[in-house]
């Protein structure tokens, strides 16, 4: 503003807010259409500058590729010693439920740490260009990262100790949500999940929660 002042603009007041790099916010202003599915949004979080520094150890890229052939959304070209492939990879773990062992699990944390902030500056990318359908999901991707599924699952396998087929058998007896579980007796919650007394103790933790 004649040469004395330097106002911010939209991506930058964005980027300082959530806090991260200004590399990240290029990525999603370029990269973000207003026809990016679910798998572009999981491939242009993971590829993120936050996640450069993501460790890939000795022989961790073997393990990768195993995990990465489970997973229901293929890598483009993936290279399994990259830490923006592991990112997407371990995402995509999360979402399924699957063991990542330890060491990973640790990583897995700090991708998820650092993800629910990043989702939220892709809300505001992509509202700012008034695109309706990719910010609904990225929301929906940030849903997500939160209960450990994919947005197709049932809802009640957030819960400890309900796997897809005790889901299934709860929906048949139109059991479907957290507060329908809640709602029941207990007899006729006990005799529907068929738990042991410190698993349901577990399972109701997590309701109250």
């Amino acid at each position: 503003d004649e040469g004395m002042d330097v106002p911010p603009l939209n991506l930058g007041m964005i980027a300082s807010y959530y806090y991260i790099q200004y590399t990240t916010i290029e990525l999603f202003s370029s990269s973000l259409q207003s026809n990016t599915k679910l798998k572009g949004l999981i491939e242009i979080l993971a590829s993120a500058g936050e996640f450069d520094a993501l460790p890939v150890r000795h022989r961790e890229d073997d393990i990768l590729a195993q995990l990465a052939a489970h997973c229901p959304l293929k890598l483009d070209d993936p290279r399994y010693n990259d830490p923006h492939a592991k990112a997407n990879v371990l995402l995509q773990c999360h979402f399924c439920g699957r063991d990542v062992g330890r060491e990973m699990g640790a990583d897995l944390d700090t991708v998820l740490d650092k993800s629910l902030r990043l989702l939220q500056a892709m809300v505001d990318v992509i509202s700012s260009s008034g695109w309706l359908a990719p910010a609904l999901a990225v929301m929906e991707l940030s849903q997500m990262s939160v209960q450990g599924l994919w947005d197709r699952d049932p809802v009640l396998m957030q819960l400890p100790h309900i796997s897809r087929d005790l889901a299934k058998k709860c929906a048949a007896a139109g059991v479907e949500s957290v507060f329908d579980v809640m709602d029941m007796e207990d007899d006729d919650r006990n005799a529907l999940l068929g738990l042991s007394g410190s698993q349901m103790v577990e399972l109701a933790r997590a309701c109250n929660r």
